[in-house]
């Protein structure tokens, strides 16, 4: 079996679920440290992953590969290719809008409304619900969205401080990210959307928080996402694109479903907060 390395992540990521938990254990750790698994044997592997070298063996096969050397062909050639992902994708989509640019059209409305299809789920409803719950009793909500994950969350905060006052926007700006996170603790809760390649700034805020105690709520597009390793909740987001960028389509979707939920909370308090807001707006002509 041959697989690309994007491809292989993928496997992994989708076949998790219905893993053991030392195949999880072993899995997690080919997901999250593909260098050392592009680089070690077998038995390297397996130590550095906690596991027996049998279980990287038997993890290889439930995948559908003969052995561990064919797993880890497509890590070998990350490494020997050192081809940026994003680079190859945009390439490939270069390709196809010269062949056929409008069945990419038609891939990529598919594409976004199965995203937000296998989003909006009966599952993570339920999720959604406990996370609104967690970030309704909280002191503050600090909201976390680095790089192409800023979008969503920062339409998450601008919606909710509408009409609470106690969201934090955790940003980059003038080099005092750590000092946004001073006092963090087990009364706050912590919105974080993070997707692949998962932002290393943002991952060590997300521990950072679970360390001091917060509610971790994580958009995120798996189970094995290191920013859903201490998540109160986890809700997983697809974004799949046909294009050379990862889709957003289904993470503002759950934004837009969390500031629901939150506003059905809030009650009468939030439709004072609303008005007046919307009067001050009025005030200063923000709108046309």
């Amino acid at each position: 079996m041959s697989a690309r390395y994007p491809d292989t992540i993928r496997l992994l990521v989708d076949s998790f679920a219905t893993l053991t938990p030392e195949l999880q254990k072993a899995a997690r750790y080919m997901v999250e440290n593909p260098e050392e698994v592009g680089l070690n044997s077998m038995r390297a592997v397996a130590r550095k992953a906690g596991v027996k070298p049998a279980t990287v063996s038997r993890l290889s096969k439930s995948l559908g590969f003969d052995e561990y050397d064919s797993l880890r062909e497509p890590f070998r050639q990350r490494l020997r290719k050192n081809e940026p992902e994003f680079a190859s994708r945009l390439q490939a989509v270069q390709r196809r809008v010269i062949d056929d640019g409008a069945g990419l059209f038609d891939e990529l409305r598919q594409q976004e409304v199965d995203n937000v299809r296998r989003t909006l789920t009966e599952t993570n409803y339920r999720i959604l619900v406990d996370a609104a719950e967690t970030m309704h009793g909280s002191r503050r909500v600090y909201v976390l969205g680095l790089r192409g994950a800023y979008a969503p969350a920062f339409l998450f905060h601008y919606a909710y401080q509408m009409f609470q006052d106690n969201s934090h926007l955790l940003d980059t700006r003038a080099g005092i990210f750590a000092d946004q996170l001073r006092g963090i603790g087990e009364q706050d809760s912590l919105l974080v959307v993070s997707f692949p390649p998962y932002t290393q700034l943002a991952i060590d805020a997300v521990d950072y928080a679970a360390d001091a105690g917060a509610s971790i709520v994580a958009v995120t597009d798996s189970i094995v996402s290191p920013a859903a390793n201490a998540a109160a909740h986890t809700i997983i987001t697809q974004n799949r694109s046909a294009s050379f960028y990862h889709s957003f389509t289904g993470a503002l979707a759950i934004t837009q479903a969390l500031i629901a939920l939150l506003v059905a909370k809030a009650g009468g308090d939030a439709v004072k907060i609303v008005e007046e807001a919307e009067k001050q707006l009025s005030r200063i002509s923000a709108y046309w």
